[in-house]
């Protein structure tokens, strides 16, 4: 089956979309990083088994979307991205996929609509802490470009009142299967600092009673790009997961 690429108007916006419909009942949302578009997913989208359907998209502002005066925060992407999926006739139950600023967006989403949500996987996730507890560690070099990103889709500000109010909205996923996936390479200048991000991976697994940890350690930031298989065997170890009362996730470390 191929994939259709639409535009939708919602919230004011234009967006673009990539989607494909499965055979079976659940649909890969797919949640790109910070100033990334759908092209991201590149990678990996055309692999999925079709049994799962897909939805990929680009954020207002970014790639093929149009502009939106709206603040460009978590809070309003989640309720963007839920009126985009009732526009396209995506229905849930979704199994969401999402790297760094992305699991920010998903978390918030499964937090406000748990009961549309069967599984998660997130790739080297943004956390709600990073500012205080990974920022300060990093070399100054690295805190400004860390500072400079912030051109692309919303200001740091935006960036975080985002983790602001998943800090207030964040909620216990309950048994719905969640795998984390952390990226394995760094330099030794940021060694510190990694190994804290690592942390607060690590207790991102507190979140659900079915999780999992995954290092992916010949991968960047961008494992899905480095590692696509790894990814593709998480969604699968997930969707399988959300199928069973109990399961034993075959890729987790």
């Amino acid at each position: 089956m191929t994939i259709t690429e639409r535009i939708y108007t919602v919230e004011g916006c234009m967006f673009y979309t990539k989607q494909r419909k499965g055979k079976k009942n659940a649909t890969i949302i797919f949640e790109a990083g910070y100033g990334a578009s759908s092209t991201t997913w590149q990678p990996i989208l055309s692999d999925i088994d079709e049994d799962l359907g897909l939805f990929a998209y680009d954020r207002a502002d970014l790639g093929n979307s149009g502009p939106s005066s709206s603040k460009r925060t978590a809070d309003q992407m989640v309720e963007e991205l839920k009126a985009l999926l009732a526009a396209a006739g995506v229905k849930p139950p979704y199994l969401f996929v999402a790297h760094s600023f992305g699991a920010v967006i998903a978390r918030l989403f499964a937090s406000r609509y748990s009961d549309e949500v069967i599984g998660m996987v997130l790739l080297d996730p943004a956390c709600e802490d990073q500012e205080e507890k990974v920022l300060p560690l990093l070399p100054e070099t690295l805190k400004e470009d860390y500072s400079k990103q912030f051109a692309i889709e919303g200001s740091h500000e935006d960036f975080k009142q985002s983790l602001d109010i998943l800090k207030q909205e964040k909620k216990h996923l309950g048994s719905v299967p969640l795998l984390v996936l952390s990226a394995g390479k760094r330099t030794e200048a940021a060694k510190q600092a990694h190994h804290e991000w690592l942390k607060l991976h690590s207790r991102l697994l507190s979140l659900s009673h079915q999780s999992g940890w995954i290092q992916a350690k010949n991968s960047s930031h961008l494992i899905h790009h480095d590692e696509p298989h790894i990814v593709q065997l998480a969604i699968y170890d997930v969707w399988y997961a959300a199928q069973q009362q109990t399961y034993t996730y075959q890729a987790a470390n």
